[in-house]
């Protein structure tokens, strides 16, 4: 009794600290306290249980698919709308009102892909209209991340938005429109992280801000693979430092927001020669806005303290890094001496910052 008592009031104290430093709203304080004071006694089950009646539920759909090809419900475009719609909402209602276990919900789950899937070939074959299909799609996603409380399809349902808007652009004919999409998810994806802790005390983010927050971060690393293959004839010309210089105010921005929450002293000079070497980076890199893209999510990763945004901005980061210096235009010597410049710059950054500005600076 009196270890659990010492825990609790040594979590209140770091609640308290957490509220006095603008990380956790002040209302957060009495639900996490009421939390401790009466966990939760539900076990949770184990993963690779959890995984075995998921992938029973997701093969069982695979007998209706089957019946679906058989009586060639598929072959017609209208019945295929049809019979799309009549799973998309009869899950939807399902998920929404009986949720009787995780086999079911898996189920359910599934056979709503298998709606999304029929409800939009179903378009496709009856319109034959790119730009039909694509506004379909992303009205039918937007639907379903509102009404539809899960995370797998949450998640998904934001990258198949993404492809459907990038689809539009296509259409409309205004490929210079990535550069906004680009920089609205990487806004999206620095405010729904930075704000986790408020997030997780509101009734209604705290359901979306994960399966959105991932979404986003995949979202935005998968539009900007397209900057790494401007050979392929299928992608328009794109000037690709519009992103890099919109990525980089957002970085600028939140290295400022960052220190500003931690009661760093802005105006310094160790600050100015981060904010210096920011801008130097996007300079050199201004046709890789990739990999500005992937210092955002990293820099997020570290300042939530989540290892899976980390490893997601590490994957990332060294793809595009390999794709920079597979497309630099120069010989493989001028290559080596670029590397070795880029080495030694980082070591002399490094050396300014732990001996030339050593200063331990309000919260830093």
């Amino acid at each position: 009794m009196t270890e659990h008592l010492t825990q609790h009031l040594t979590l209140r104290t770091v609640v308290e600290e957490w509220v006095a430093r603008r990380l956790l709203p002040p209302e957060a304080s009495a639900q996490i306290a009421e939390t401790l004071t009466h966990p939760s006694e539900d076990s949770p089950t184990p993963w690779f249980v959890s995984a075995l009646i998921g992938v029973g539920a997701w093969l069982s759909v695979i007998p209706f698919i089957a019946f679906l090809v058989v009586i060639k419900l598929i072959d017609s475009p209208a019945a295929a709308i049809v019979a799309g719609l009549i799973l998309i909402i009869g899950t939807v209602f399902w998920h929404r009102f009986k949720r009787n276990g995780l086999f079911l919900n898996q189920l359910a789950l599934a056979l709503n892909f298998t709606g999304q899937i029929l409800f939009i070939v179903g378009i496709a074959f009856e319109k034959n209209e790119a730009t039909t299909v694509a506004l379909a799609t992303w009205f039918l996603e937007i639907v379903l991340i509102s009404v539809y409380r899960d995370n797998i399809l949450r998640f998904i349902a934001v990258l198949i938005a993404m492809v459907a808007t990038l689809v539009l652009l296509n259409e409309f004919e205004i490929p210079q429109g990535v550069h906004i999409l680009i920089v609205l998810l990487a806004v999206g994806a620095a405010w729904y992280w930075i704000a986790e802790a408020r997030h997780l005390t509101d009734n209604m983010m705290k359901t979306l801000y994960q399966p959105l927050g991932y979404g986003f971060v995949v979202a935005l690393q998968t539009v900007l693979l397209l900057s790494i293959l401007p050979d392929m004839k299928e992608i328009p010309p794109v000037t690709w430092w519009y992103s890099t210089l919109g990525l980089t105010v957002l970085l600028l921005a939140l290295e400022y927001y960052i220190m500003h929450t931690n009661n760093v002293i802005v105006l310094s000079p160790r600050n100015y020669a981060i904010f210096g070497g920011t801008l130097l980076i996007a300079l050199l890199l201004y046709q890789s806005p990739g990999i500005m893209a992937a210092v955002i999510v990293l820099l997020l990763g570290f300042q939530r303290g989540n290892r899976v945004l980390m490893g997601l901005a590490l994957v990332f980061l060294t793809v595009f890094l390999i794709a920079f210096y597979y497309h630099l235009n120069i010989t493989l010597l001028m290559k080596s001496i670029a590397l070795m410049g880029a080495g030694l710059a980082l070591l002399i950054l490094r050396f300014m910052l732990k001996y030339v500005f050593p200063q331990h600076e309000g919260g830093a």
